[in-house]
């Protein structure tokens, strides 16, 4: 486009310096050829006048003799004031073509300038475009800038706090393993077991047979089956992450306990656990029936004195047990009631959230949107610069083209009328060419 632009200047500038010269041209032939007319008449004249002057004395003896000496007289001044004319003519005709000759190297010069003058706002124009270009390059340079400072700052606080969430679990594992050796337990893998819920005991320093595998990891957790909730998902801020790997669960025991569990003929630590306890419940059971037979024994006589004081307990029993029984109902419905008003305002977070995800895009959309429409302003509004431009400098050599123009008129008409007159017809012609341009 830029050569385009700059070619279509040069020719229109040649176009109008070749225009130029050939008007020129045209006046200065018109000027020599009325020149020529002129010195074609004068010499005419001065030989008319020379044949009369010869003719003058063989008329002049056949005429009067007192009329020969003015004759003579007069034709003596005619020809000095002839030749006088034809000396200033001369010397005004190569005035005038020097000045010709000055003036066509003047309007070469001038043609010139203008060439260059073209040339140097074109280029103005063409660094301008690319200031503009570099200015808004910086300002999205800038605002990239921004943003990624922004997102440094972020990843520094993210691995900031990654770091110390590292250094504080790997001093809960060294707080695990020292407790570990100093109750000298055993840490075992329990990702088999399944989700039994048998009741927790506290980890006693004397390492006795009873006590139930507890995480160490994660105090304060209930413990299911040796394991804690969520000890297979990482931990994210607190909440257990689910897009996290697996991280598989360990349970804690006492060397007796292994080596009682070794014993045992299932293979997990589950389905050991488990048969333990039923054993337990079945060897609790037995105690409890062989209690109650060895106190019914004992107090058979005293049956039918106790009948009364037994049934009064199992009636109060009866009553406790139907107050508990309400009390558990209208807790249940409580749970329940404030269970689906949880779920009523979890429903309308969710809607919340659905409404305020479609205003971001819409609202993103529309960012967008602005984002080109001012691009294509800013292109719009370079491009009409850029033909302001062109047109002021298109102004500016009309207007110094009529300046010269003038000047030149204003020239000839302070010229002499008898080195002029000839002129004027291809001065009007110029400016009538000039005018219709």
């Amino acid at each position: 486009m830029s050569a385009r632009h700059v070619g279509r200047t040069d020719i229109s500038a040649i176009g109008i310096a070749a225009e130029e010269t050939e008007v020129e041209r045209a006046a200065n032939r018109q000027l020599l050829q009325e020149g020529r007319l002129l010195r074609s008449k004068e010499l005419e004249r001065l030989r008319n006048e020379e044949e009369n002057g010869y003719d003058g004395p063989r008329g002049a003896s056949n005429g009067n003799s007192r009329f020969s000496s003015q004759r003579s007289s007069v034709e003596l001044s005619s020809s000095v004031s002839s030749f006088a004319r034809t000396a200033d003519a001369r010397d005004l005709r190569m005035q005038l073509n020097q000045l010709e000759d000055k003036f066509k190297g003047a309007m070469m010069v001038n043609a010139q300038l203008d060439n260059d003058t073209q040339v140097l706002r074109y280029e103005v124009d063409l660094l301008k475009d690319k200031l503009d270009d570099m200015v808004e390059l910086n300002s999205s340079l800038q605002k990239s800038y921004v943003e990624k400072k922004r997102d440094l700052a972020y990843h520094r606080l993210q691995i900031t706090e990654l770091t110390n969430r590292l250094e504080f679990a790997r001093k809960q594992i060294e707080a695990r393993d020292e407790l570990i050796q100093q109750h000298n337990l055993i840490l075992l893998d329990a990702n088999e077991m399944n989700d039994l819920a048998p009741p927790t005991a506290k980890l006693d320093t004397t390492g006795s047979e009873n006590n139930l595998p507890i995480d160490k990891k994660r105090p304060g957790k209930q413990v299911t089956n040796g394991h804690s909730d969520h000890s297979s998902k990482p931990l994210v801020n607190g909440l257990p992450d689910e897009n996290g790997p697996c991280i598989p669960s360990m349970a804690l025991i006492t060397k007796t306990t292994a080596e009682l569990l070794r014993t045992l003929p299932e293979t997990t630590l589950d389905s050991q656990i488990n048969r333990l306890f039923k054993e337990r419940s079945d060897l609790l059971a037995r105690v409890e029936r062989l209690e109650s037979e060895l106190e019914e024994q004992r107090k058979v006589p005293e049956t039918t004195g106790r009948f009364s004081s037994r049934s009064r307990l199992s009636t109060s029993d009866q009553a406790d047990l139907k107050q508990d029984i309400q009390n558990l109902r209208s807790q249940a419905q409580e749970y329940k009631y404030k269970l689906q008003e949880a779920l009523q305002k979890n429903a309308s977070l969710e809607s919340d959230i659905v409404r305020l995800e479609g205003q971001i895009k819409r609202y993103k959309t529309i960012a967008d949107s602005c984002e080109q429409q001012e691009a294509d302003l800013k292109q719009d509004r370079r491009k009409f610069q850029r033909e302001l431009r062109e047109v002021q400098s298109q102004l500016e050599d009309y207007k110094s083209e009529n300046a010269r123009l003038q000047r030149k008129l204003d020239k000839a008409l302070r010229n002499p009328n008898n080195a002029t007159g000839s002129g004027m017809s291809s001065l009007r012609s110029t400016r009538e060419s000039s005018s219709q341009r």
